[in-house]
Parts: C-alpha cells; sequence; structure tokens
C-alpha cells in the first residue's frame, strides 16, 4: 500500500493518474482474497466501525464551508474514491485518494476510467489551477434573465490542463448546474436590485461590483463570483434588464 502510494503520487504530479491501471505498483497484491478484504478495510473499517468512522468523518468536514470541491454547489455528504476501489484495492483507504463530496458527483463520476490525459477528472488536492479567475458567466437578456457559466482557460495553463478543465466541467454539466443556481439567486435578489436600480444604473453596478469583489477573496471561481461578475458587466441588466427576471 505504501508503494502503491508513492506511485499515485507520482502520477499525480504528472497528471497522469489516467494510466495507473498499467502500473504495476497498483496490480501488486490484488488476487482474489486481497482484493475483498481491501475493500472490506473500508466498508466496513472505515465506514461502518466507530473509529474508522471517525476519519472518514473528519475527512468530510475538511472540505471548506461543507461545500463538495468537485462541483461548488452540492453539500459534501459522502466520499469518493477519486481511483475507483473495485479497480483500484489499494486505493481503497488511501487518503489522498479519499475526497469529500456530494452524492450527485459521487453518483454522476461512478466507476468510470479516464481513457486519455485530457479526460483525466480534476484532482481537488492535487491540481494546481493559478490564481486568475477561470470560471466566467455571461447574463442572456432573456425573460426572466438567464446566465450562462463557461471555462476561460488561463494563458499559462498547458493544453492538457484546458482540455481537462473543460472536461471536468462538462462531465459534472456544471454550465446547468451553476445556471439553475443562478436563476434562484437573481430571483431572490431582484427586490434588492430593483431599488439600487432606481437611484441609477451606476449605484447598481458599483454595488454588483462590490459582491464581485467580496465573493471573490472568498474563492475565485465560485460560481458566485462568476455571477456576480457578470451581472456588474452586463449594461442590459443594470440599465433595466433586471426589472425583467
Amino acid at each position: 500500500m505504501q508503494t502503491a502510494e508513492a506511485g499515485y503520487l507520482r502520477c499525480a504530479g504528472g497528471a497522469d493518474l489516467h494510466a495507473l491501471h498499467t502500473s504495476p505498483d497498483l496490480l501488486k497484491g490484488q488476487e482474489h482474497d486481497d482484493r475483498e478484504a481491501l475493500i472490506r478495510a473500508y466498508d466496513q473499517g472505515l465506514v461502518g466501525r466507530k473509529a474508522g468512522r471517525a476519519l472518514y468523518d473528519s475527512i468530510m468536514a475538511a472540505a471548506p464551508h461543507g461545500e463538495c470541491p468537485l462541483c461548488g454547489t452540492g453539500e459534501v455528504d459522502t466520499l469518493d474514491h477519486y481511483l475507483p476501489k473495485t479497480v483500484f484495492p489499494l486505493c481503497a483507504i488511501m487518503p489522498i485518494n479519499l475526497v469529500p463530496a456530494c452524492m450527485h458527483c459521487n453518483h454522476s463520476k461512478g466507476a468510470a476510467l479516464a481513457a486519455s490525459p485530457d479526460t483525466q477528472p480534476l484532482h481537488p488536492y492535487l491540481d494546481q489551477l493559478g490564481s486568475e479567475r477561470w470560471l466566467v458567466a455571461d447574463v442572456r437578456p432573456t425573460v426572466p434573465a438567464s446566465v450562462c457559466f463557461r471555462v476561460q482557460a488561463q494563458a499559462g495553463w498547458p493544453p492538457s490542463l484546458a482540455a481537462r478543465v473543460q472536461h471536468h466541467f462538462d462531465s459534472y454539466n456544471l454550465d446547468y448546474r451553476y445556471g439553475q443556481k443562478a436563476g434562484r439567486h437573481l430571483a431572490g435578489s431582484r427586490r434588492d436590485h430593483a431599488r439600487l436600480l432606481a437611484l441609477g444604473p451606476d449605484i447598481l453596478r458599483d454595488a454588483l461590483m462590490e459582491d464581485a469583489e467580496s465573493w471573490a477573496r472568498t474563492d475565485l471561481n465560485a460560481w458566485e463570483t462568476a455571477l456576480y461578475f457578470a451581472l456588474a458587466g452586463s449594461d442590459w441588466y443594470v440599465n433595466g434588464g433586471l426589472l425583467h427576471t
């Protein structure tokens, strides 16, 4: 297991976790009896026993604000095996392989394996996406107003990372999920925004920009951050479009 973890970390540094199914380090000790024992160590030991459950819960509790790091919208209520335990039983209780997640993301990901570097999911512990905004949004002048979200690759990202971020965004259906959240948020904010608009479009825009910068200090790439920057930058919204939401 220690050898497997060392191999895991070496591959993670090069974003090559998709290739671990060919690694002899993670194929050792996977005879049927060993596989079953390793999976039981998770199912019965980590999940089912009091001492193990305390460790399980502590990993879940490490997620900032209790939010799923895979989507940024769901509530953490389970642990996801980044590499599925049925395929990589030596990773069944490996801490670096246990990611707090919401049930939606856990089920969406399933036990599928990436076939190439470009389709390797993002690893919340290991992937560094830089210190700039890469999640952006656009306000659609519809009735009611709607918001679409997209990935804007940073200039310093290698092509493989840009492809992985886009694949992650698409695989977890984040445009739709963020759009649903944004629509509800706009409905709840309509009265306050209309009150600010009555004082002038510039007053509203300044308030929206303040909210965007406040969210950015919490999470530069939260859907809320992208939403407020998009609202502040929408001439249609700040000049009365919001009244049609």
